[in-house]
C-alpha cells in the first residue's frame, strides 16, 4: 500500500477544519492531519466530510444476523454489516440466557475477535437485571449476580495472553450481590454499566459513585422515567453527567429517546461523556417483519422493534451508529463535533482503545467519508477501503 491523502472538511476532536488534508500512511495509520496549506505531499483525493470510524459498544445484531446464537459465522456477518455502514469497531451485545448459552456465545465472539474483526469483544447485557425493568429480556432467564457465573464468562472469553473478550457487563445495582459482582468485574478490567434497574435516585447515584469507570446503560430506557417527586435513576444519571462523574449511553434514534431529550442530554454534558449506541438487533438494515432477540419474539413495524408480549416492550434498535450521529446533528441540533465524539473518541476512551477514535497522527486509519447530509459514503478500516 502506498501513502495517500484525502482533502475536505475534517471533524476532529478539536473542531471542524473546513479545508483540511489527512494522510493515510502505508502501514494503515494516519500521518499528516491539518490545513491544506500545510500539506506538501501528492495531490489529495477530494471528499466532502471526513470523520473517525464509528465505535458502537452496544449492538446485538443487524443485517438479518445476530451475535447471540453462539455461531461465529453469525457474529462475523453482523460485524460485516455494521462495518459497511461505518461502524469500524463494535462490542457484540448478549441478552439474558442460560449460562451455557452465554458461555457459548462469548466463545463464538472471542473466535471472531481474534481474527482482527471490527468486533473487539462482547457486552453481556443480562441476566443480572431487575425483572420489573427487563425490557425485551426473557424473565425466565433473569437471576441475581454470582461470582461463579462471572468467572465462567471471563474464562470463556480469555485468549492465551489472558486478555478478556468480555469488555462490558450491564447489571441492576440494587440486586443482591450486585456490589460484589461490580467489584469483581472491575478488578478484571471490565466496564460495568448500570441499567435495567428499579433503584431510586440515591441508591443509583451511590452505585455510580462506587465505580471506577461509571457508565449508565441506555439512559431513560430500562428505568423509571424522570419525575419531579420521584427523580429515580434518570435524575441521578443527569446529575452525575453534569459533574463529569459518569458516561451515559444514549440511543438517539428518535424511537428510544426523543430528539429534544437528546439535545438536553448533550447540553447537560460538560465534557463529552455521552456515548451513542445503536442497541441494534437482527432487524437493523432489514425490512419490517417478525424477528427474534434471544428467546423473545419481536415484531418490527415502521422500523420500530417491539416484543410480541403483553405489554409490549421496545426490543432494541434498527439503526446504525451512523444514523445516530446524523440524527443528532440534523434533527436534534447537537454540535457536530460533540455528536461525532460520542460515537468515536468517547467510547474509545471508555474501552481503553488508544489506537483509534479520532483523526490524529499515529492512530489507526479508521475513517468514514460523509456527504453534506451526514450520510456515510465510504468506509476505511486500518487504511483499507471497505466500501
Amino acid at each position: 500500500m502506498t501513502a495517500s491523502a484525502l482533502a475536505g472538511r475534517l471533524v476532529t476532536t478539536g473542531g471542524v477544519l473546513d479545508d483540511g488534508v489527512l494522510e493515510v500512511r502505508p502501514d494503515g495509520t494516519i500521518g499528516y492531519v491539518g490545513p491544506g496549506s500545510g500539506w506538501s505531499g501528492p495531490t489529495p483525493e477530494p471528499v466532502d466530510t471526513l470523520a473517525a470510524g464509528y465505535i458502537d459498544i452496544h449492538c446485538h445484531g443487524g443485517g438479518g444476523h445476530t451475535v447471540t446464537s453462539g455461531d461465529p459465522a453469525e457474529v462475523a456477518a453482523v460485524a460485516a454489516h455494521h462495518l459497511s455502514q461505518g461502524t469500524t469497531t463494535m462490542l457484540a451485545s448478549l441478552v439474558s440466557a442460560p449460562t451455557p448459552e452465554l458461555v457459548a456465545a462469548i466463545e463464538a465472539i472471542a473466535s471472531i475477535a481474534e481474527t482482527g474483526s471490527s468486533v473487539v469483544g462482547c457486552h453481556v447485557e443480562g441476566p443480572f437485571l431487575d425483572p420489573a425493568h427487563r425490557g425485551a429480556h426473557d424473565p425466565a432467564h433473569l437471576r441475581n449476580p454470582g461470582s461463579d457465573e462471572i468467572a465462567r464468562w471471563l474464562a470463556a472469553g480469555a485468549d492465551d495472553a489472558g486478555r478478556q473478550t468480555v469488555r462490558m457487563v450491564t447489571l441492576a445495582p440494587e440486586l443482591p450481590g450486585a456490589a460484589a459482582a461490580a467489584e469483581l468485574l472491575e478488578r478484571s478490567g471490565v466496564v460495568v454499566g448500570l441499567g435495567h434497574t428499579g433503584a431510586d435516585a440515591r441508591g443509583f447515584g451511590e452505585a455510580l459513585g462506587s465505580l471506577r469507570r461509571p457508565l449508565v446503560t441506555h439512559l431513560f430506557n430500562g428505568m423509571e422515567p424522570l419525575h419531579h417527586r420521584r427523580p429515580g435513576p434518570v435524575a441521578a444519571s443527569l446529575d452525575a453527567l453534569a459533574r463529569g462523574a459518569t458516561r451515559v449511553e444514549l440511543i438517539a434514534d428518535g424511537v428510544h429517546v426523543a430528539d429534544e431529550t437528546v439535545h438536553l442530554v448533550f447540553a447537560v454534558d460538560p465534557g463529552r461523556h455521552v456515548v451513542l449506541v445503536s442497541d441494534a438487533m437482527v432487524a437493523a438494515g432489514m425490512p419490517d417483519g417478525d424477528y427474534e432477540l434471544g428467546s423473545m419474539r419481536v415484531r418490527v413495524e415502521d422500523g420500530r422493534a417491539w416484543t410480541r408480549t403483553e405489554p409490549p416492550s421496545l426490543a432494541g434498535g434498527t439503526s446504525h451508529a451512523a444514523d445516530l450521529v446524523r440524527r443528532c446533528v440534523v434533527q436534534a441540533g447537537v454540535d457536530p463535533v460533540a455528536a461525532v465524539a460520542a460515537a468515536t473518541s468517547t467510547p474509545a476512551n471508555l474501552l481503553g482503545l488508544d489506537d483509534r477514535g479520532s483523526l490524529a497522527t499515529g492512530l489507526r486509519a479508521d475513517l468514514v467519508v460523509l456527504d453534506r447530509d451526514w450520510r456515510v459514503r465510504r468506509v476505511m478500516r486500518g487504511g483499507d477501503w471497505i466500501s
